[in-house]
């Protein structure tokens, strides 16, 4: 069984060990199942152009250009807390330049999640070949770790585990975290892309019922929205740190410094697939 020690003192080199491993697995996994291996590839960039000129096709430009404009906000800033920022009602009428509906937002965020967890699953030795993304990739192994080790439930309740760690509405346990941690439970492919989807479903419901009443009481005053909005991110941020900071102690523990990446490359269930 593969192990990687230490990697957490340097995410370059964690990344590049992790990198091998996984190309590895690639490998092998194209060569077995070759028509799911181009499809589970191409369908997340062929579906989202597919989508995105259905849009504009049957709306316009300018919405489609609104869809791509959330999408990247939500992938790389706010996350599942861009839906408290959804506008309904007379608000909406005055912003539909700008803004999306709540209900919007929930679709838009859950495509993404499940789109994300689709090439994850299946394709994550590519991330880890890309400069910047790969060592900060790298790392979510770790957390994945840390999160079973401070939560033993977790892996006595593998599926479970997985979907209330998608919930949390936190950097490291969305979609990309999630799909790397579901391999880290041994789950397989096809179950860890489930399981980020339901623990999606669940945690944007969420958010779409918080955004609902923001809508309701709040619908004409931004000021009480943005700092409402901003007063959430700055929490989130403080769990973050002192999240890190724990984790932090917990990794430059001696007992702590091996990491066991074999579910998650697949070699304990390549079969299954």
């Amino acid at each position: 069984m593969d192990q990687i020690a230490n990697g957490h003192k340097d995410p370059e080199a964690l990344r590049d060990e992790l990198l091998h491993m996984f190309t590895d697995f690639e490998l092998s996994f194209r060569k077995q199942y070759p028509v799911m291996w181009i499809s589970t590839l191409l369908a997340p960039l062929v579906v989202s152009l597919a989508l995105l000129a259905f849009f504009w096709i049957f709306y316009d430009a300018g919405y489609a250009l609104k869809v791509i404009n959330h999408a990247l906000f939500t992938f790389f800033v706010l996350g599942r807390f861009v839906l408290l920022a959804g506008v309904e009602g007379a608000a909406a009428d005055k912003t539909a330049w700008l803004t999306m509906s709540p209900r919007e937002l929930f679709g838009l965020v859950t495509y993404l999640d499940v789109m994300t967890a689709l090439f994850v699953t299946f394709h994550m030795g590519v991330l880890f070949r890309l400069p910047w993304l790969g060592p900060k990739l790298a790392m979510l192994v770790w957390d994945g770790k840390f999160f079973m080790k401070s939560q033993p439930w977790v892996k006595r309740m593998a599926f479970l585990g997985l979907v209330g760690f998608v919930m949390f509405p936190s950097s490291t346990t969305g979609s990309i975290g999630g799909s790397i941690f579901g391999r880290l439970l041994g789950l397989s492919r096809w179950n860890t892309v489930f399981g980020v989807l339901l623990g999606s479903v669940l945690g944007n419901s969420l958010m779409f019922a918080f955004a609902k009443q923001i809508n309701k009481y709040f619908a004409d005053n931004w000021t009480i929205r943005i700092l409402g909005l901003l007063a959430i991110v700055a929490v989130v941020i403080l769990f973050e740190l002192r999240y890190r900071a724990i984790k932090k102690k917990y990794l430059e523990s001696p007992e702590e410094s091996m990491i066991d990446v074999a579910a998650a490359t697949g070699e304990s269930d390549q079969s299954k697939e």
